[in-house]
């Protein structure tokens, strides 16, 4: 998750609850002529305020976070050997490069990043709504096996078409593997794995289910898709494609959230995007570089198809893949039954 647009929405939205809460004051003259509208306005001041507060918690937090582990690596292990200041520098700058100590794909980055949200989440939670974390959508119920599995399934399906149709096309000119380096590939998952549960909990957690309760599902779902398009925006090689993927992307996992009612089969499903598109075919992911992945695939063709130093997801491959994904995820809501969460014991 980019800081800058984490940053950026914190004080978007900071400033949309200042204005409301001015604009809108009880004894203001447009709250006076419309007094039937009292319940309405306060559910979406309530709504900019919480959701202000988590995004400069998580930013605060994260950051501070950022500068603690730079300091220790620094300390301990600088880069190159470098000078304290010089080392810690690039420690910094890493986190938004595609390279690097902090950079969004190493694992100390993505640790920073889990923590971080973690923290973030679990205060707002309880701080502004009152409410353990769970609630978000973490608690265990009936279906939820199988959610895993299809999610889990649907992400290495979706890229082995998109890999199908690049052979087919030409575009793939050759490619070296299957090699299985074990040990990179439980640091891939255990990095992905992070990744997925740190932005489902911003982005389908936190984000939608706010929106939800104040604005209704379908703003709901087209403004946290729009944050998350938003928030790749700034990856090494995005493009305006790329930017609309990630967008379009964003909705599939949100109905993939709606369908269940919880954030497992999101998460599921983010985890196997990922890990299905960088440690398994080689891929960029999100404009970051896998190494030692299984397949490694040496990719030429328009770049508004494969999207070049992107991934696919920079590419109408990648849009596709996720309609094909819809197609199969709606299927598998009509399919199941709605999940009940398990009550806890009093």
């Amino acid at each position: 998750m980019n800081f800058l647009v984490v940053l950026i929405v914190a004080a978007g939205l900071g400033s949309a609850w200042y204005g409301f809460t001015r604009v809108y004051d009880p004894k203001s003259k447009l709250a006076l002529a419309d007094p039937a509208g009292a319940e309405r306005r306060a559910d979406v001041i309530e709504a900019l305020r919480v959701l202000a507060f988590f995004f400069l918690v998580n930013f605060v937090i994260t950051t501070i976070l950022v500068f603690i582990a730079a300091f220790f690596i620094t300390l301990f292990a600088p880069p190159d050997k470098k000078p304290f200041v010089d080392a810690f520098g690039e420690i910094i700058n890493s986190v938004s490069q595609d390279k690097g100590t902090l950079s969004p794909l190493s694992s100390g980055g993505v640790l920073v990043t889990l923590v971080g949200t973690l923290i973030s989440v679990a205060v707002s939670q309880r701080v502004v709504r009152g409410r353990p974390l769970l609630e978000l959508g973490l608690r265990p119920y009936k279906a939820l096996p199988l959610d895993l599995i299809m999610g889990l399934l649907l992400g290495p399906l979706l890229f082995a078409l998109i890999w199908f149709f690049e052979t087919t096309a030409g575009f793939i000119l050759a490619s070296s593997g299957p090699t299985y380096n074990w040990g990179e590939l439980a640091k891939w998952a255990a990095i992905f794995g992070a990744i997925a549960v740190s932005e489902e909990l911003i982005v389908r957690g936190y984000l939608l289910q706010t929106i939800n309760k104040a604005w209704g599902g379908t703003v709901a779902v087209v403004a946290s898709s729009l944050f998350w398009g938003l928030a790749h925006i700034f990856n090494p090689n995005a493009s305006l494609i790329s930017a609309l993927n990630v967008t379009v992307a964003g909705l599939l996992f949100a109905y993939a959230y709606f369908i269940s009612e919880h954030l497992w089969l999101p998460m599921a499903l983010h985890f196997s995007w990922n890990f299905a598109e960088g440690a398994i075919f080689g891929y960029p992911v999100s404009g970051f570089q896998v190494e030692n992945s299984i397949l490694q695939p040496a990719l030429e063709g328009p770049k508004a198809i494969t999207g070049g130093l992107f991934g696919p997801e920079g590419g109408l491959v990648a849009l596709f893949a996720i309609l094909v994904g819809a197609l199969i995820l709606y299927g598998w809501g009509q399919s199941r039954q709605t999940p009940t969460p398990k009550r806890e014991k009093k």
